[in-house]
Order: structure tokens, then C-alpha cells, then sequence
């Protein structure tokens, strides 16, 4: 699975990839977080919004997610979408984690600092 930082305008945003042992842990993930009541789009703020995966071919339904927020924001290949909560952010953190030795350590930093606010 690609995942690209949303975090840059005007420029190409960085992205990481998750090798298939840190994909099947993502969607273990996904799938046990509740829906989020409500409506709710992604950040749209300049700096950093998020991270968009690419869910690539796989055997999931699922073919993007966008973690914003505190949100997650699932495209189903049907063309289904549903929004679940990412209870203090912690798919966020997760992924940021499971990315930073792909990423430059100031691009990393930004999203630290966004993740303790």
C-alpha cells in the first residue's frame, strides 16, 4: 500500500510505503474502529491534512482511506464511502510512525507536532 503526506501545496506531497505485514495491520485497524456520527470532511488547512493511502490490489474491499483528524474516511471499490473514528488519533499516529524511516526527519517533525495538538 502507498501512502502520500498530505502536507505540501505546489509541490509533491512525500509518501512511504507499507510493506504487506504494516497493510494487514492497518486494515485490523480499520476494522475495529467505530463510525463517526455525523458529517465530517477532510482537514483543509494549509501545512499538513492528513495521509491518503492507496490500497492498491488487494483482497479488501477497500480501495482509499484518508486519515484526517481524527477521522478515517474508507472508499469501498463499490464506490460505497463511510467515515469511522480514529479515537486520539491513534491510526494517525500509527501510520506516521510506521513511516518516518521513509521520510525526511523535518517532514516528520511537522507531523509530530500536528499530532500533539
Amino acid at each position: 500500500m502507498d501512502v502520500e503526506v498530505d502536507l505540501y501545496s505546489g509541490r509533491p506531497n512525500p509518501r512511504f510505503r507499507l510493506e504487506p505485514a504494516a497493510a494487514a495491520v492497518l486494515m485490523h485497524r480499520l476494522a475495529v474502529l467505530p463510525p463517526l456520527p455525523g458529517r465530517a470532511t477532510p482537514r483543509a488547512t494549509l501545512g499538513y491534512r492528513g495521509l491518503r493511502i492507496n490500497a492498491g490490489v488487494t483482497e479488501s474491499t477497500v480501495t482509499e482511506i484518508v486519515v484526517s483528524g481524527g477521522a478515517v474516511f474508507v472508499r469501498d471499490r463499490d464506490g460505497s464511502e463511510h467515515v469511522l473514528k480514529d479515537v486520539d488519533r491513534q491510526l494517525e499516529r500509527w501510520l506516521v510512525e510506521a513511516g518516518a524511516g521513509q521520510l525526511d526527519p523535518d517532514e516528520v517533525a511537522v507531523l509530530d507536532q500536528d499530532l500533539k495538538s
